[in-house]
C-alpha cells in the first residue's frame, strides 16, 4: 500500500511538473522551428541571431529578443508566440484575444512588445550605422487562424519568411551588415545571473 501511494504521489508530482513547464518547452520547440527556418534564409545575404538580451530604456533594463535577421535589405526585429487557437487583433489594441474552443484569453499587443526591442538594436546601433529602421515582425508558431487587420507584420512561419524576402532594396553593403551583427553579438548580455533577473522582472511586470 505504502508503494502504491508513493507511485501515486511520483506521479502527481511530475504531472504538476509538465503541467508547469509544458508552455516553455512548447515555445522553445516552436523557436527551434522558426529559427532553423531563418536559417534556410540566404547566407550570402542573411545573418541571423536568436535570444538576444539586450540594453534596453524602456521599463526593465535589459530587454530579451527571440531573433534578429541582420541583411543587405534591412534589420528585422521577430517576436515569436505559441498562442493557439484563433487570434484577432489589430496595431492599435492595447491588447489582443485568443480564442480556443469557446474560451477567450487576452494577451498584450505584441507589436508594441516588439517597439521595445526595434529601439533597443536602433539604439545600440545609433545614427551613424542605423540607415533605416528595424522592422517588427511577429511570428505565430501554433495558431490556427489569424485575424489581423490593418498589418502584414504578423503572420505563421513562411508568413514572416515572405515578408522577410520582400524586401529587396539594398539598405546596407556586406562589411556593414557584418559590422551591425558583430555590434549586436557584443552587446548580447550572456551572464546567467543577469539573464535570470531580468525573467524575475518581467514576471514582476506581467503581475501587476
Amino acid at each position: 500500500m505504502t508503494n502504491l501511494l508513493i507511485f501515486i504521489l511520483v506521479l502527481v508530482f511530475l504531472g504538476l511538473f509538465v503541467g508547469l513547464n509544458m508552455p516553455n518547452w512548447k515555445g522553445k520547440v516552436g523557436e527551434r522551428y522558426v529559427y532553423d527556418k531563418l536559417s534556410k534564409l540566404d547566407p550570402i545575404h542573411y545573418r541571423v541571431l536568436n535570444d538576444l538580451l539586450l540594453p534596453s530604456k524602456g521599463r526593465t533594463p535589459t530587454t530579451q529578443i527571440d531573433f534578429v535577421v541582420v541583411s543587405n535589405y534591412g534589420i528585422f526585429c521577430i517576436e515569436s508566440k505559441a498562442h493557439k487557437g484563433w487570434i484577432s487583433g489589430n496595431p492599435n489594441w492595447k491588447y489582443w484575444t485568443q480564442t480556443n474552443f469557446r474560451r477567450k484569453d487576452r494577451f498584450y499587443n505584441p507589436l508594441r512588445q516588439n517597439f521595445a526591442h526595434t529601439k533597443a538594436v536602433e539604439d545600440i546601433l545609433g545614427p551613424g550605422r542605423l540607415k533605416a529602421h528595424a522592422v517588427s515582425l511577429i511570428v505565430f508558431m501554433y495558431a490556427d487562424k489569424l485575424f489581423i487587420s490593418e498589418t502584414d507584420l504578423v503572420g505563421n512561419t513562411r508568413d514572416i519568411i515572405n515578408k522577410i524576402q520582400s524586401f529587396t532594396k539594398p539598405i546596407y553593403s556586406d562589411r556593414e551588415r557584418d559590422d551591425i551583427y558583430d555590434l549586436l553579438v557584443g552587446a548580447n548580455i550572456t551572464d546567467k545571473n543577469l539573464r535570470k533577473l531580468h525573467n524575475r522582472k518581467v514576471r514582476e511586470i506581467k503581475s501587476y
